[in-house]
């Protein structure tokens, strides 16, 4: 039922918007990545991201964003825990990240329709500068449960309240994340009763260059999950229920080419996943480049797991940039160490502007 009203409303809502095509916007972003542990092992990954948007009116909007990935192997080349990679998937020929419409008020919005987690948190400019995925959001989060995290997505809503100095952004999506259209595991499922159900809240302060973020994740009505997400149904000892994680992190200056970033979290869930993390950072600014090194340390059930990330980023080619990383991994399974050099390029197209990217 839930997939039928979206599908019917995306349909009604590309139709009124097709009228109004001086306004819509579309962004193509292509990010292709190279890999390798220095030894026999090599992969190749590419990601291309298309996001639309068309205004019905002064204050809502039918926003669309989807992405494919392909790879050339689906060959760990290291035995990492948190993933290096934050663009690392399955082969996807075309999925959804966004599908929903936007009503823009004041001073807030609130979004309703299929959306995944990576759209609105821990996204701030410091962690999206680092291609691990830690950064992108805490594991004390995405491997504990199946929930929508990329390259997953699921039926939810989202609601922003900008208050000046004060952000504050509260969503709650089905429990279970999924990327197919089609079948029973399909990203238009709602169903909390199976799929239990997800929350999300941040509150973040900014001043002075400086960025402060707390926030609170709420499980509810889930099996726990192992350290990479899989529900253990078949344990008949554990019981499905409530659990929270709380974070912080910081982004601060210290001169107006330094930034330190320091992050923590934790879980209430003690048996299973990731129980706590916590890591530090320092990010360079040149006048056309930027880079940094990262650090952190997540404790999970079965191992301890330290990661740590050097990078710099170049832009080229108008709207392209070109970023190197290596990465060192440290955990039971022993020591690795990955390079990788990744290129991206965006294009974007305004309909209201005279000019564009293209």
């Amino acid at each position: 039922m839930v997939r039928k009203i979206i599908v019917c409303l995306t349909m009604t809502v590309a139709a009124i918007g097709s009228h109004r095509l001086v306004a819509q916007s579309l962004v193509l972003n292509d990010v292709t990545e190279l890999e390798t542990n220095f030894h026999k092992g090599f992969k190749w990954i590419n990601l291309l991201r298309t996001e639309l948007s068309i205004p019905v009116n002064n204050q809502i909007a039918f926003e669309l964003a989807s992405f494919s990935v392909s790879k050339s192997s689906d060959t760990y080349i290291a035995n990492d825990l948190q993933t290096f990679s934050n663009i690392d998937a399955g082969n996807i020929p075309w999925t959804l990240a966004v599908l929903g419409i936007n009503w823009q008020m004041k001073n807030s919005s609130l979004f309703i329709g299929i959306r995944n987690i990576n759209e609105d948190y821990f996204t701030s400019p410091c962690t999206a500068l680092f291609t691990n995925s830690s950064c992108g959001i805490f594991p004390t989060i995405s491997a504990n449960y199946p929930i929508a995290n990329y390259p997953e997505a699921s039926v939810g809503i989202d609601y922003k309240l900008n208050m000046n100095k004060w952000f504050l952004e509260t969503s709650i999506y089905n429990g279970t994340g999924h990327h197919n259209l089609s079948g029973k595991e399909n990203l238009f499922r709602f169903c909390p009763q199976t799929d239990g159900i997800f929350s999300i809240t941040s509150l973040n302060y900014q001043n002075y260059g400086n960025s402060y973020f707390m926030g609170i994740a709420l499980y509810n009505g889930m099996y726990p999950c192992n350290e990479v997400g899989i529900q253990e149904e078949t344990i008949k000892t554990q019981k499905k229920g409530m659990s929270a994680t709380l974070w912080t992190y910081a982004e601060q200056t210290l001169v107006p080419q330094v930034k330190v970033l320091a992050q923590y979290s934790f879980s209430t869930q003690r048996n299973k996943g990731c129980r706590y993390y916590l890591g530090s950072g320092l990010i360079l600014y040149t006048t056309r480049s930027e880079g940094g090194l990262f650090i952190d340390y997540a404790d999970f059930s079965s191992m301890g797991e330290c990661a740590c990330e050097i990078t710099w980023k170049f832009p080229c080619l108008k709207n392209g940039y070109l970023q190197p990383a290596l990465h060192f991994i440290k955990n039971t399974y022993g020591q690795n160490l990955v390079g990788m050099i990744r290129f991206g390029y965006n294009l974007s197209w305004n309909a209201h502007k005279s000019k564009s990217a293209f």
